[in-house]
């Protein structure tokens, strides 16, 4: 098999995956931080009712929900991956960096939409979250298109059709949530559902990754990873 060129020194992914698990372990915590309890100093105040008083706050349990499912659906994929790549290069941190950008950045949309809907102000915070997604979506593809050439830095003993299946899911789901932003332009809440439905596809069991006949991990190596 032909191998593609490498950028700049290569590493194992101890380091790589390890810093993206910490942005990763960051962005979750901190979704919660923005909620802001009643009464605190910068939460509400002047109510009767600390039950109402939380449950007006609905909007902030709703964007809550909405970042952990999209972070976690991105999490679980980028450990599933841990099982393709064995490898980084220069280019592949550096386009990892913008995924990662995409990923701390991606709850800010999302809280745009939650405080939005069902206000004049919809139709365009639909728009915003949509290609968030869609951009996080994309920078994710480029990491896989980055590695595919070659398998510059995957397995090289993976079956040729399980990375193939995995390129049709994985562009498939990127080309709904492209598509999903001029839906949004036209119907603001149906491209938002479309949009989030394709990341919380995600969240299932993926294709177990299958192997070239006789090249398949020894058990103490798959526990090892």
């Amino acid at each position: 098999m032909a191998h593609a060129k490498t950028s700049g020194a290569q590493r194992g992914l101890s380091r790589f995956e390890g810093f993206s698990d910490a942005v990763f372990a960051i962005a979750l915590t901190l979704l919660i931080v923005e909620i802001k309890v009643p009464g605190s100093p910068e939460g509400p105040h002047g109510y009767s009712d600390l039950a109402k008083a939380m449950a007006e706050q609905w909007r902030e349990h709703l964007a809550l929900i909405l970042c952990y499912v999209v972070l976690g659906a991105y999490w679980l994929q980028h450990h599933y991956s841990g099982r393709i790549y064995v490898k980084s290069d220069h280019w592949f941190s550096a386009i990892n960096l913008l995924f990662l950008l995409a990923i701390v950045f991606v709850p800010y949309p999302i809280r745009i939409w939650c405080f939005h809907v069902g206000t004049p102000f919809e139709p365009a915070a639909a728009v915003t979250l949509v290609a968030g997604l869609a951009l996080t979506a994309c920078t994710w593809m480029a990491k896989w298109f980055y590695g595919m050439p070659g398998r510059r830095v995957m397995d090289e003993r993976l079956a040729p059709d399980f990375l193939k299946q995995m390129t049709r899911r994985y562009g498939t789901a990127t080309l709904v949530q492209i598509a999903a932003v001029p839906i949004a332009i036209a119907a603001p809440r149906l491209g938002v559902a479309i949009a989030l439905v394709c990341v919380a596809f995600f969240l299932l069991p993926q294709p177990k990754p299958r192997y070239e006949p006789g090249e398949e991990p020894s058990t103490e190596e798959k526990l090892k990873e």
